[in-house]
């Protein structure tokens, strides 16, 4: 009677993954562990261990990753139930274990596939074509601070030796700005900067060229999309911003209700609830962080130049919050406005739903400072 029940049972599994190597945690409806090994990284190794069994496997639980995304991916595509957890809420769960080790971490996982599903947020794994975009974004991201972190370098050497790089819009201001300004100094400091600063400055003419050459890719792929299109009438939304929420977002009927994209990007405050004590903290900058990024810048933008209800609305705001805190308030709505425009397939209308004051101040652009 016990085997047969046993036979009967559903099984969770816990995958701690690694780049060549991930650790496999199956246990039971009991949480007995049935099946503990180390096997490599590939999809047809797990499916080699688990295939007699596959029936009963309720859920296959992994932390998000670079390995565990394509991992997920392909197990999906052998029909395989798959969840993968939030990594920095799922690390919460692993670290109740005294020993931070491979097999515990995947033993947690396990746990989490069953009994933690609720409480621990699951990420989408995004089609190949959404997470393409993403990683084009993420490589002009990090290309950007490089280029900024060399410039600023080469800026730094000129100060401590006396002078002073110029601002530059193009590549070929920026040579020109620091060929005249290693001149200056070798004919009035007596000091020559070449050998300094000649590798840091083909340095950041090969982040500025490639950057430049990516942007045009990008608002091209902005503009031939018809959802991104219309983000661009939004004054503050560029082509950046515009695939940025697309591929953070993907799927529009992922959100039942508008309002919910702000929670999902981390852009609404979190509350702290003690008896009748109520405290509204800082945002809680869950999700996309790269999003969150140009929302705000772009919500910034949308201050200064826009001309809408909104803008009233973020001008309102500036009279009692800090400027911070209205730029992000202002990001959440665009955000919001954003996914309406993706349901309803309509273009932007700066005074949707306005009432009659906030119209009065169209011919006024609102300024926050």
């Amino acid at each position: 009677m016990g085997d047969d029940t046993m036979s009967r049972s559903s099984l969770w599994v816990g995958l701690d993954v690694g780049a060549d190597e991930m650790t496999v945690c199956e246990t039971d409806d009991q949480g007995k562990v049935i099946v503990e090994q180390s096997i490599p990284t590939k999809a047809t190794a797990l499916h080699a261990l688990l295939k007699r069994e596959r029936r009963r496997i309720k859920l296959i639980g992994l932390e998000s990753g670079t390995f565990g995304i394509a991992l997920a991916r392909s197990l999906r595509k052998l029909r395989y139930p798959v969840a993968v957890f939030e990594a920095r809420q799922a690390s919460k769960f692993l670290a109740i274990r005294q020993n931070k080790t491979d097999k515990n971490d995947a033993r947690g996982l396990a746990d989490i596939a069953r009994l933690g599903r609720d409480s621990v947020s699951e990420i989408r794994v995004k089609s190949p074509e959404c997470q393409r975009l993403r990683s084009m974004l993420v490589t002009r991201q990090k290309i950007v601070q490089i280029r900024t972190t060399v410039e600023g370098t080469m800026r730094s050497l000129f100060r401590l030796n006396g002078g002073k790089l110029r601002s530059a819009s193009s590549v070929a201001t920026l040579r020109r700005n620091a060929a005249e300004e290693i001149k200056r100094l070798r004919r009035f400091e007596k000091i020559d900067l070449t050998e300094d600063i000649e590798p840091l400055l083909a340095l950041s003419v090969a982040t500025r060229t490639y950057v430049e050459s990516l942007d045009k890719k990008l608002g091209k792929r902005a503009e031939d999309d018809p959802v991104c299109r219309r983000f661009l009438e939004i004054p503050g939304v560029g082509p950046i911003t515009a695939l940025s929420f697309y591929c953070a977002v993907e799927d529009p009927a992922r959100f039942r209700r508008n309002a919910d994209v702000g929670a999902f990007l981390g852009l609404v405050p979190m509350v702290r609830q003690s008896g009748q004590n109520v405290a509204r903290l800082h945002i809680s900058k869950m999700g996309d962080r790269m999003t969150r990024t140009y929302l705000t810048t772009a919500a910034q933008q949308h201050l200064r130049h826009g001309k809408s209800s909104l803008t009233a609305w973020g001008a309102g705001l500036s009279e009692r919050l800090r400027k911070g805190a209205v730029q992000v308030a202002v990001a959440r709505k665009l955000a919001v406005t954003m996914l309406a425009m993706w349901k309803s397939g309509e273009r932007y209308d700066p005074y949707r739903g306005a009432s009659p004051a906030d119209v009065a101040v169209k011919a006024e652009p609102s300024v926050v400072t």
